[in-house]
């Protein structure tokens, strides 16, 4: 999921702004992402940013 959403991107995830990396966020929640183990830690990593970002952005899209 990470690298089709990489190549549908055109650049590396960690190089988004941070708009972008909330929309991903978005679309991984909605894929079921998250509801593997150390779903966060892997996608916070491909985003190069930290869990507590991700949480963030998942807290912000719920409160939307």
């Amino acid at each position: 999921i990470l690298v089709a959403l990489e190549r549908k991107q055109g650049k590396p995830l960690a190089d988004l702004d941070r708009k972008s990396k909330q929309e991903v966020v978005r679309v991984l929640e909605a894929r079921g992402a998250f509801s593997v183990r150390h779903g966060v830690e892997t996608v916070a990593s491909a985003l190069g940013v930290s869990r507590f970002t991700v949480y963030n952005y998942l807290n912000r899209e719920k409160e939307a």
